[in-house]
């Protein structure tokens, strides 16, 4: 199993572990609610537990990456409406509101959760202050705050590790390539070995379609992972694909000259040219040689410079 596999399905698994523990605290408070005769919202509590279990469920017999998380925008979605509008029917609705920022938090990638975050606070505080007095007005706004606060943190601390993780996991989750850190270890050794032998060092860049940063991340992400398959694909035995921060991707061609990058770009255009995608058809490439005087950072800047000044 490849370290970018292993770490996926490692995050997968906690997932589903969290899944369950809130299940199960859900399950309490049906249990609770029912207990106390309050059978409507003993039911819903009920729903969110059955939910929560069926998500689980769904993460583990999953094969592959979906396009579009409609699992998380279904539960999210049915919680930020249950808690706006379940307010105005009764006061204890209230509770459920400090549950969605930790929900959202858990379920959605950093970025997105703080867009359903912002949205979701504008309208609560404003219906907060319309319907509460100012005593249970100060109380749910510094409890929703405090949840708000834990969660935010908790996704910072999160983004952190995994950050940390992507240089430690050397493939690319996304597109099954190398990632930049790898790159500039694997150069590094390639220079070294090339001055050593006196042999040629070769680098191809490749521009992704700047047209595909205007996509949603889902099908932007789809489409990545698509020309790295095809990328992949094109390499001669001895050559190493790397994904770069940037979303650029950078060929290695140890042992190879000019000739030899300008067969393997023509063998990528003409794998493009049968792709679904109409702008991959013409792609911006660009070749670079190394050069004693070089140093890896050097190096890739020279071809990346050289890529997008084209």
């Amino acid at each position: 199993m490849e370290k970018a596999q292993f770490h996926d399905l490692m995050a997968q698994q906690v997932k589903v572990v969290y899944c369950l523990l809130a299940a199960v605290g859900l399950a309490v408070i049906t249990v609770l609610d029912w207990y106390e005769g309050q059978l409507f919202f003993a039911a819903v509590a009920g729903g969110f537990s059955l939910l929560l279990v069926s998500y689980a469920g769904f993460l583990l017999v999953r094969r592959k990456k979906r396009s579009s998380p409609y699992p998380e925008w279904v539960l999210v979605g049915l919680l930020t409406l249950f808690t706006l509008f379940g307010m105005k029917l009764s006061s204890q609705v209230v509770h459920w509101i400090y549950f969605v920022p930790i929900y959202t938090y858990f379920l959605f990638p950093f970025r997105v959760a703080n867009y359903i975050a912002l949205i979701y606070s504008l309208v609560l505080v404003l219906m907060v202050l319309h319907q509460f007095d100012n005593y249970i007005r100060l109380q749910m706004l510094f409890t929703y705050s405090a949840c708000c606060v834990f969660s935010v943190m908790y996704a910072l601390i999160n983004e952190r590790n995994n950050q940390g993780l992507t240089e430690i996991v050397n493939t690319d989750p996304l597109t099954q390539v190398y990632n930049e850190h790898q790159l500039f270890l694997d150069l590094n050794k390639e220079m070294t070995r090339a001055d050593r032998q006196r042999s040629q060092l070769m680098l191809l860049a490749i521009a992704t379609p700047v047209s595909w940063r205007k996509l949603k991340v889902e099908d932007y992400e789809q489409r990545l992972s698509y020309l790295g398959k095809k990328l992949r694909h094109s390499l001669r035995n001895y050559d190493s694909c790397y994904r770069l921060n940037t979303d650029d991707f950078i060929i290695l061609m140890p042992h190879s000259g000019a000739d030899e990058a300008l067969q393997l770009q023509a063998l990528i255009q003409q794998v493009m040219q049968s792709t679904r995608y109409q702008e991959l058809h013409d792609m911006q490439m660009h070749q670079e040689h190394y050069r004693p005087d070089d140093d890896s950072q050097s190096l890739v800047a020279r071809v990346m410079e050289t890529l997008h000044a084209e």
